[in-house]
């Protein structure tokens, strides 16, 4: 579960933006699309928007995604892809997931390509991204959505350079919050020009305002120091989680440098038992995967055999910078006590 991690700092940038009576897309913007290009050391080509969905619609045509074209993505993504495929007029080939990382599993995408999709969309939740694989040797262009991943890294490896290009969501909940809007960013910096085409006409009005760019530039200036709060409690949580039978969601490795965007786990019991223990101690927690892709295939393990337990039976907990000791304490306690 996450809440917005806004301070009175950031207020004071979006209400200063307000004074100096530049709202819209401006060099607020612009700066903070320098900043985040810097973060992610995806510094070739960049662009701001308004939303998630205009941004992976932009980043698939980018690829010359268009009607009739398939796109290959994991079990557990977003029903939002198949409402953005559906405006493209792309259909979606659906892969399950690799247990030990959570996301698509590369094997899976391998047999995928077998069907010649166009792009390849890499969900990556709760803070796990697929490091280790050679994802760009498939052949077909590969789209990470850092949403949930950004900041995670395994030693020099960071979210968001496994693929051609990233796209990064900035809502409310994010490990970085402008209020709402996403970037598209890549390495390679001739895919600028060929974006700015794409987006000539619309841009105007697609294009993140200086208004939320201001919360992201004070939001970049503390990310380290959150991530560091998120990864310390997401360790503290998954000793306690060690002392059940449960398991966590995603890359137990303590090599591997979450982003602590979530505390996610796949129950060994029924979701609704244990939601109702921990609520009986004041802590909600809620289904991770309840608007997936396979929401309606439930019965269908014979080709979602590792995404479909997770789908019925992964839960997250409380995790955002701002617990408090007490909370944080109290939130363990439960999850050292699951049924």
């Amino acid at each position: 579960m996450q809440k917005p991690t806004l301070v009175r700092k950031d207020m004071d940038a979006v209400l200063q933006t307000m004074v100096d009576e530049h709202i819209g897309p401006g060099s607020r913007t612009e700066s903070f699309i320098s900043q985040i290009k810097q973060y992610t050391m995806l510094d070739g080509t960049a662009v701001a928007l308004r939303s998630l969905p205009e941004a992976l619609a932009y980043a698939l045509r980018l690829f010359g995604v268009s009607k009739g074209d398939r796109v290959v993505v994991s079990a557990l993504s977003p029903n939002m892809y198949a409402s953005v495929a559906g405006k493209i007029g792309c259909d979606l080939l659906i892969g399950d997931i690799d247990p030990s990382t959570g996301n698509l599993s590369y094997d899976e995408a391998l047999k995928l390509c077998g069907q010649q999709p166009k792009a390849i969309l890499l969900y990556e939740p709760s803070g796990n991204f697929p490091f280790g694989k050679p994802w760009k040797d498939l052949g077909v262009p590969i789209i990470e959505d850092i949403t949930e991943s950004l900041g995670s890294a395994y030693q020099d490896m960071k979210s968001g350079l496994c693929g051609d290009v990233a796209v990064c969501a900035f809502e409310e909940s994010g490990i970085v919050s402008t209020g709402g809007g996403a970037v598209i960013l890549s390495k390679n910096p001739a895919l600028q020009e060929k974006l700015d085409g794409l987006m000539a006409a619309e841009i105007s009005y697609a294009e993140m305002s200086d208004m939320n760019a201001a919360l992201g530039i004070v939001q970049l200036s503390l990310v380290e120091k959150y991530i560091a709060r998120r990864r310390s409690l997401f360790r503290t949580y998954q000793q306690a989680l060690m002392r059940t039978k449960h398991r966590l969601f995603g890359i137990p490795d303590i090599d591997y440098d979450t982003n602590g965007y979530a505390f996610t786990v796949v129950l060994d019991s029924k979701a609704e038992d244990v939601m109702k223990f921990a609520l009986k101690y004041e802590i909600t927690t809620e289904r991770t995967f309840r608007g997936c892709l396979i929401g309606d295939q439930v019965d269908r393990f014979d080709l979602y055999p590792n995404a479909l337990p997770c789908m019925m039976r992964a839960i997250s907990f409380p995790l955002y910078p701002f617990l408090t000791n007490q909370q944080a304490a109290q939130i363990e306690k439960v999850i050292s006590h699951l049924p």
